[in-house]
């Protein structure tokens, strides 16, 4: 019976990678400024900011990546803000014509789409986190997902635990993700590969989030 829930289980997490996409809770529903962006920016910017939208092949210019962190350096919300609104022409010049409100929350959640010194999105590995992980490891990242308890044997991290360190660790983390814990440094059998359905920066943007659950 244990057999049957896991396997059935990462039927279902490995095969919701077709479409990923963030479960809507408490925690990651929409702020005002990500409502603004998500209207107005992602149709050319992208869902995570990385200039990839579907309309960003027909635009003449490559769009900048705001998961880059190197972008966003030095680019205060007043700077970002004053040359939007200079762009009187073109497709930029729907941030003349929003709410001066509006408009600043969606320069917030700009600066919030990268971290500090990487290039990672937290918000792409939420959504990826949120369709493919959570049944083991729990919503809460507490390792409590519903197939835990079919994994006493090998149950599943624990990523809110004082002794689960990612800084310092990414690679490490990233490897266990891409090759299984088993191949990668014999942990848990059941922990699946995912380097043949995720790309190298999915793999880093989930390790970046993983980093979100830790209690200080």
């Amino acid at each position: 019976m244990r057999t049957q829930l896991l396997g059935v289980t990462l039927a279902m997490m490995l095969g919701s990678m077709g479409g990923v996409a963030a479960a809507e809770t408490s925690s990651t529903a929409p702020g005002h400024g990500e409502q603004v962006y998500t209207e107005f920016c992602a149709s050319c910017h992208g869902r995570y900011g990385r200039g990839d939208g579907p309309l960003a092949t027909d635009l003449k210019r490559t769009l900048p990546d705001f998961s880059d962190s190197s972008w966003i350096a030095g680019r205060s919300d007043e700077k970002i803000t004053k040359a939007l609104i200079g762009a009187s022409h073109g497709p930029m010049s729907v941030a003349s014509v929003l709410e001066p409100e509006a408009l600043e929350a969606a320069v917030g959640y700009v600066q919030k789409l990268s971290v500090p010194g990487k290039h990672v999105s937290v918000q792409a590995g939420r959504d990826i986190y949120n369709a493919a992980c959570w049944g083991c490891h729990g919503i809460d990242g507490g390792g409590r997902g519903p197939v835990a308890k079919a994994l006493i044997d090998h149950p599943p991290r624990d990523f809110t635990s004082p002794k689960f360190v990612i800084e310092g660790r990414e690679d490490e983390v990233a490897r266990s993700i891409s090759l299984g814990a088993d191949k990668a440094f014999h942990g848990s059998k059941y922990m699946p590969e995912w380097a043949s359905r995720l790309s190298p920066q999915q793999i880093r943007d989930v390790v970046a989030y993983l980093g979100t659950f830790k209690k200080h």
